[in-house]
């Protein structure tokens, strides 16, 4: 009887604490009668049971649970992943490769990482151009979409633990110090006026006006492309309700073509 991969993964992976969830074959879409992440188990004979009602089903894992997060680098579209990662390389950001890694069907990459605590968010999209992390749920090997599998790119390596600077860049609140005391008696700059409208926001009807605008005020102040484009995400997830990614990097490339 020949073996089934995904049935196989899936145990390692719930032998070793990481809880599972199916999905439909060659889909990103929950199996029938599942919740997706939600109905995601350890438990061995439920997940023997997903695979032998539909043997070729997607798996996918929870993040949250295990205390993992995922990098995920997109290579195709308009923005490169790759080439974020190099930049942030150079500025002292690297992300360590001898950890494990996926490559996705779209030849994206999926790192993996351990963390020592939860973290209280689920995702962060467009943390860099290009670059999502998340920390919900994921696909992962040997899942199929559209013919293309993902894969181990090197199968042995061990997940390692997320670099400090990433968690610092997630979650910047959390490495805030109180301002001090004298602080409101600084005479405020342009800088400075420029700043406070970027944690003010605005209100819905606004929000499109209010980001073009802020972002032609960050690139004023000579920083570089994915600092200002870092700073208007931030801003963007500020605002109730957020634009959808895609209309944010609309602006920024607007913006940016005529700078």
């Amino acid at each position: 009887m020949k073996t089934n991969d995904r049935l196989t993964r899936a145990l390692q992976l719930a032998r070793d604490g990481v809880a599972v969830y199916p999905l439909a074959s060659n889909s990103k879409v929950p199996l029938k009668g599942t919740q997706g992440y939600k109905d995601a188990t350890t438990d061995v004979e439920t997940i023997k049971g997903w695979f032998e009602h539909v043997p070729r089903a997607n798996l996918g894992i929870r993040l949250d649970q295990a205390k993992l997060i995922v990098v995920d680098i997109d290579r195709h579209g308009d923005i490169d992943g790759t080439e974020t990662l190099r930049k942030l390389n150079q500025q002292g950001k690297p992300l360590p490769s001898d950890t494990y890694i996926e490559q996705t069907p779209n030849d994206g990459l999926h790192y993996f990482f351990k963390l020592s605590v939860k973290l209280d968010m689920k995702r962060r999209t467009g943390l860099y151009p290009g670059i999502d992390v998340l920390a919900d749920f994921v696909l992962v090997a040997p899942s199929v979409i559209n013919g293309s599998a993902y894969r181990a790119i090197e199968p042995t390596n061990d997940i390692a633990t997320a670099p400090q600077w990433l968690l610092d860049d997630l979650l910047p609140n959390q490495r805030m110090n109180k301002a001090p005391q004298h602080a409101s008696q600084i005479q405020k700059t342009w800088a400075g006026r420029m700043l406070d409208d970027l944690v003010a926001g605005t209100g819905e009807g606004s929000r499109n006006s209010y980001l073009t605008s802020l972002l032609g005020k960050l690139l004023r102040t000579g920083c570089n492309g994915m600092t200002a484009y870092e700073l208007l995400q931030y801003a963007n997830e500020r605002l109730q309700p957020p634009l959808p990614d895609k209309e944010v990097n609309t602006i920024f490339k607007s913006i940016i073509k005529r700078t």
